[in-house]
């Protein structure tokens, strides 16, 4: 259990790390890093419609089951009341695939893509791939486990609405 606890802790650090570097890499996009009127429930929606974009593009021969969470947590991104709603589906894959091989079909599938601009992130830790999309928004494609993978959704950037809590899931 500990393993697995501090697997999944590193994991999610490093997923923050690559949002990290995303941000800064793509200093050249839209000046406006926050997009105007976005509330929780529509970067929600945005955010969940793109990971089932990202798992429409595999073919159905590689996907075994998909697993979308139903809620997620906010994750600041600017100074003020800036934040991404943070979701995650985890797609177990058929017997025959392999987690690179999905990466490799991902980064193949977003070559030409003006919205979603894929960069293979693959270091020491292992293979992923992260979609940088419009005002900050990421995705992020790696392994669970030997048959798994993780499709994470960082959404577009927002303006949080006073009353609104960024310490809860939704």
């Amino acid at each position: 259990m500990t393993n697995r606890v501090t697997g999944m802790a590193a994991a999610t650090a490093a997923v923050l790390m690559l949002v990290g570097c995303a941000q800064a890499a793509d200093q050249d996009r839209a000046v406006e890093k926050t997009q105007p009127g976005l509330t929780i429930a529509e970067a929600k929606r945005v955010a969940q419609g793109v990971e089932d974009s990202i798992v429409a593009k595999l073919p159905e021969s590689m996907v075994a089951s998909v697993d979308q969470r139903a809620t997620g947590v906010l994750m600041r991104c600017g100074p003020d009341r800036e934040y991404q709603w943070t979701g995650l589906t985890v797609v177990t894959l058929t017997e025959s695939t392999s987690p690179e091989s999905v990466i490799r079909e991902v980064l193949e599938a977003y070559a030409d893509d003006d919205e979603l601009r894929p960069r293979d992130v693959t270091d020491s830790v292992g293979p992923a791939v992260q979609l940088l999309g419009p005002y900050n928004s990421g995705y992020i494609v790696d392994p669970r486990t030997n048959d798994s993978v993780n499709v994470a959704s960082f959404s577009p950037c927002f303006d949080l609405s006073e009353g609104s809590s960024p310490s809860i899931e939704y």
